[in-house]
């Protein structure tokens, strides 16, 4: 290698090594943000699948009351059994 340009080479690699720094700071901040919603969106899709699947419990009890399975008396009282989907 010429020792007259070692001196630029340096320079160079410095500055590709706060570029490259940079990066890494900039994409792990951008992460964490992303990781940050990632939860977010999980807790909601949550959320949504506990109350569409108490939706469809009570659709399936309305079904039965009208087409005659069952009657008011036993569908009020299987919505006193907990079934163990409430969330606590």
């Amino acid at each position: 290698m010429d020792p007259q340009h070692t001196g630029d080479l340096f320079k160079h690699l410095e500055k590709q090594n706060e570029l490259l720094k940079e990066a890494h700071k900039t994409m792990s901040q951008e992460l964490q943000k992303l990781m940050v919603e990632e939860q977010m969106m999980m807790h909601k899709l949550y959320e949504i699948t506990v109350t569409h699947r108490k939706n469809n419990k009570e659709m399936k009890k309305t079904q039965n009351l009208l087409e005659g399975k069952e009657t008011l008396e036993e569908a009020s009282s299987l919505a006193m059994v907990p079934t163990g989907d409430e969330e606590h």
